[in-house]
């Protein structure tokens, strides 16, 4: 009852989440078009990195300790406390980065220095980014999935008003705007929350160190995330750029936010639902039957939404974007069967997120991101063409998916308890 509840919270704030974005992306695509689209990929791209990473990428370390911590209150708010302050230290490093090197950042992006003041806008956001991240982790770690549910849709109501406005008054700067609005946004209403709630003025800071040494894993393995994929993505859509053309990168542009679009419900309800549970379990029976569960859910769902998609591909396509997208529907299908392993192969991962083992989780990322670029890069080469591209994401997603299981399966097999993990929670705890 429970699983069915967090995944029905869950659908409905990133129901909220899809329709604002597919509403944006869909402004963007009629008042710009492809060319517009193409030029704004990689920044819609960072974007979403720092949705994740902003603040030290610490969401899923806040849900796994808040909720072990549960029997001490204490224990709780220290933790929150040291989780606050390493927010807030990592934001103002990244701002420090981020103007230092903001000359290479605006070429790599944009691929002119002409646009420098969009970065210097997203420098700023990601500070609230960066604190609605803590925000989101401290309130699904003390499981108030009600609560972040309607910070979530208050928030995606917010963005497309702001949307609505800039993009029809503003031109590409309104773009710029209403493309970080819904990561900004739920600001506004967890500031309200978190300023009638007791549990924040009580935060304490008696063991910054350890918490930090704890945290600094989880920001390792965020990192990572954002160094291999998204950054491959951008490497890939330059790529595209210089062999195909800019109209091409926006049509890949337009299939990879689709895909995005319902992926991140996957990996909302993996964070959320999934890793408190395997976070806590030490049984390794259990958490193999646990990880056979999901795997069958995921599975099934995604099957579900396959044929869904497949019935109304154009329809979708049409509504989202334009007519002149529609060249894409034969290869949005192909992106979706890439998309079911990679699913299947990120059970897995939150599994090693879950126990925080990061040389793990790191050597997976590594091997992802060197697959896709030797793919891709091979694919380009001969076939110079956009399927070729998607190919490549197919193989990438189903040999990572089959290394993963095989993988689990190989280090659970035997393995009684995860001992060193249990230790440190046990000593953690008073």
């Amino acid at each position: 009852m429970q699983q069915l509840k967090v995944a029905g919270l869950t659908a409905i704030s990133h129901l909220s989440r899809l329709l604002t974005t597919l509403y944006i992306i869909k402004q963007i695509a009629v008042t710009q078009g492809p060319d517009g689209l193409g030029l704004l990929g990689n920044f819609i791209t960072l974007v979403t990195v720092a949705g994740t990473l902003a603040g030290g990428g610490i969401s899923s370390g806040l849900i796994k300790y808040v909720a072990e911590y549960s029997g001490s209150i204490f224990r709780q708010l220290s933790f929150s406390g040291s989780a606050l302050i390493y927010t807030g230290v990592a934001s103002l490093l990244t701002l420090s980065a981020g103007l230092v090197f903001i000359p290479g950042l605006t070429n790599y992006i944009f691929l002119s220095q002409s646009y420098r003041s969009y970065i210097y806008f997203f420098l700023i956001a990601q500070l609230l980014i960066s604190f609605n991240n803590f925000g989101y982790g401290l309130i699904n770690g003390l499981r108030k999935n009600n609560v972040y549910a309607l910070i979530i849709i208050t928030g995606n109501i917010l963005a497309v008003i702001l949307a609505a406005y800039t993009i029809k008054h503003y031109g590409q700067w309104g773009a710029i705007i209403a493309v970080i609005a819904p990561v900004i946004c739920p600001f506004i209403p967890l500031v309200l929350y978190g300023v009638s709630q007791r549990f924040l003025r009580n935060v304490r800071f008696r063991s910054l160190k350890q918490d930090s040494v704890l945290l600094s894993k989880f920001s390792l393995m965020l990192l990572c995330s954002a160094i291999c994929f998204p950054i491959v993505e951008m490497y890939v859509r330059n790529e595209i750029i210089h062999v195909v053309g800019i109209e091409a990168a926006g049509f890949w542009q337009a299939i990879t936010k689709l895909s995005s679009a319902y992926l991140s419900f996957y990996s909302l309800f993996l964070t959320f639902y999934f890793v408190p549970i395997i976070s806590s379990e030490s049984s390794q029976a259990k958490i193999v039957a646990e990880v056979k569960k999901m795997l069958f859910f995921v599975a099934v769902l995604f099957i579900l939404m396959f044929i869904f998609f497949l019935c109304l591909k154009e329809t979708i396509i049409r509504t989202v974007f334009t007519d002149k997208f529609l060249s894409i529907s034969d290869l949005f299908m192909l992106q979706m069967v890439g998309d079911f392993f990679r699913v299947l192969g990120w059970v897995i991962g939150f599994v090693v997120v879950a126990k925080a083992i990061t040389k793990l989780y790191i050597l997976g990322e590594i091997l992802q991101a060197g697959l896709f670029i030797l793919l891709s890069s091979i694919e380009l080469r001969y076939t110079q063409g956009l399927q070729g591209v998607v190919i490549s994401y197919i193989m990438t997603c189903f040999l990572y998916c089959v290394i993963s299981i095989t993988a689990f399966y190989y280090v659970f097999r035997g393995r009684r308890v995860l001992v060193s993990e249990r230790k440190t929670i046990s000593n953690d705890k008073y």
